[in-house]
């Protein structure tokens, strides 16, 4: 077994120093001599147990024999991978090693099996890892460290084999430190070969990285990727050729399908958008033609309607401007038309509808002189005609002084208007026959019973009568009549020009 699976036994301390010479007055009595004797052979017995202690016991615990215990350095078994092992330790320390150089030797011994087990957990660590695969120079060479290591430890020289353990420790230990390092190396040259589109570097590189660390996503989907790269590449090759054949849209398709195989992938992305911007700039630019050619002959809404359509494909300034033209001509079109319409209703004197046909006119333009100049006189003439047809259709409210007055103020205005229209002239004429009427006095019979004392309003208290005639102007009266022990009464009459008025009778005939 090992020799570190035991307690180390540490030497007796052992006191064989011999008493000083006896003289012959110290000679024993032979009692005395029997126990010296005794005490002889005890001696022996503790000096032969020393030396088995120093010189066989190590013998005893040494491991088991390289045949028998042990494999050779770098051999494997089907539990563990193949690692550096200790050598046979040296045979037994000769007799003339102090107790002291045993220790010393002893504890060398254990820093080298230390050394060892350290390296060995390295060792173990990235062989699980692969390291042997994708670093093997490095791993050889710290391999090989150890097996140096295993050569001065058969020696016994377990200071050397102690540094050489330690040296290969180190190296594996730069090695397992430097894998984050070493696989972004791995991947930013997977990712260089496949923008370059070198498919057997991108995928030795990626292949690496994905050795080195299994689960990284970047390295197996660039993996993935790449090897598709022999696909993309045919595609994007198709679509260039398309290119330059001038089949713009195939190319377009072709660049498509290269994205549907990998949607990141920039070159057939590029290459699409510049296809694609160059069908989106012949469509803009026939778009455009078509507009100029649809201004040019006047169909003015065809032309708006394909330089609105050039727009979003790239027309740019161009479009806008030519949209501008179009939009302006019609403008000015409709304004034509609606000016025209509202000179039509000035001649005919339907001021409404020239009016609403002016304000129509403004709202498309509403700096627009002309038709701001037509809105007023519209506005006045409109007003004019209104006032005038209430004269004719409502003379009642000619029936005071006030009413008379404003409107013979309106028809001097109106009397004023050059020019005037047939419509105009005939509402002049009626209104003033309708005030001379309004200012002649009609005849009206009251009739009473002699008995009530009867007042009209505006005109006075009649008295008692039975019957009386008056002349009064056109207009609303109110007669009332009162007699004592009678209720009063109240009568309402209007006198119209060219009306027939019935008699009016006021009495009181309700007693109180």
């Amino acid at each position: 077994m090992p020799d570190h699976d035991f307690d180390r036994i540490q030497p007796a301390a052992l006191d064989i120093a011999q008493p000083a010479s006896t003289t012959a007055s110290q000679v024993p009595l032979p009692q005395e001599r029997n126990s010296s004797l005794g005490a002889f052979w005890v001696l022996g017995a503790l000096l032969l147990l020393a030396a088995g202690v120093f010189f066989v016991l190590p013998d005893l615990l040494a491991p088991p024999s390289t045949a028998a215990a042990a494999a050779a350095p770098g051999s494997t078994t089907p539990d563990r991978p193949a690692a550096p092992t200790a050598a046979k330790p040296p045979a037994a320390a000769s007799p003339a090693q102090s107790p002291w150089e045993q220790a010393q030797a002893d504890r060398e011994r254990a820093a080298a099996k230390t050394a060892l087990d350290a390296l060995l957990a390295l060792q173990y660590e990235l062989q699980e890892r692969k390291a042997d695969t994708w670093a093997k120079a490095e791993f050889d060479a710290a391999t090989a460290l150890a097996q140096q290591g295993d050569a001065a430890y058969r020696e016994s020289r377990f200071t050397d084999a102690t540094a050489r353990y330690r040296e290969g420790e180190t190296a594996l230990r730069t090695l397992r430190d430097g894998i984050p390092a070493r696989l972004d190396t791995r991947l930013a040259a997977g990712d260089a070969a496949f923008a370059a589109g070198d498919q057997a570097a991108a995928l030795a590189a990626f292949g690496e990285a994905a050795t080195i660390e299994p689960a990284n996503t970047r390295a197996t989907t660039g993996l993935e990727r790449a090897r598709k790269l022999d696909q993309l590449a045919a595609r994007l090759a198709s679509g260039k050729t398309q290119e330059s054949a001038g089949q713009f849209e195939e190319a377009a398709a072709s660049y498509r399908e290269a994205l549907t195989l990998d949607n990141g992938w920039e070159p057939a992305r590029q290459a699409l958008a510049a296809v694609e911007a160059r069908i989106t700039g012949e469509r803009s630019a026939a778009r455009m033609s078509a507009g100029y050619a649809a201004l040019a002959a006047g169909r003015l809404e065809d032309a708006r309607r394909e330089f609105q359509a050039a727009i979003p494909l790239g027309g740019g300034t161009a479009a806008r401007e030519g949209l501008q033209q179009a939009e302006f001509q019609m403008a000015q079109q409709r304004i034509g038309t609606l000016l025209r319409s509202a000179e039509d209703a000035e001649r005919a004197e339907d001021w409404k509808r020239a009016l609403a046909q002016y304000e129509s006119a403004l709202a498309v333009d509403p700096a627009l002189g002309s038709a701001s100049i037509g809105r007023d006189r519209a506005r006045t003439r409109l007003a004019l005609d209104e006032a005038l047809s209430r004269l004719a259709t409502e003379p009642g409210k000619l029936a005071n002084d006030t009413a008379r007055k404003a409107a013979d103020k309106l028809l001097t205005s109106a009397a004023a208007i050059p020019e005037p229209g047939p419509r105009l002239a005939g509402q002049i004429a009626a209104a003033r026959q309708t005030l001379v009427s309004m200012r002649t006095e009609l005849p009206v019979q009251l009739r009473s019973d002699g008995k009530t004392d009867v007042i009209v309003f505006r005109v006075g208290s009649l008295g008692t009568f039975t019957g009386k005639e008056l002349s009064l102007m056109p207009g609303d009266y109110v007669a009332v009549g009162r007699r004592d022990g009678f209720r009063d009464v109240r009568v309402e009459f209007s006198l119209r020009p060219g009306q027939a008025t019935a008699a009016v009778v006021v009495q009181c005939g309700q007693k109180i």
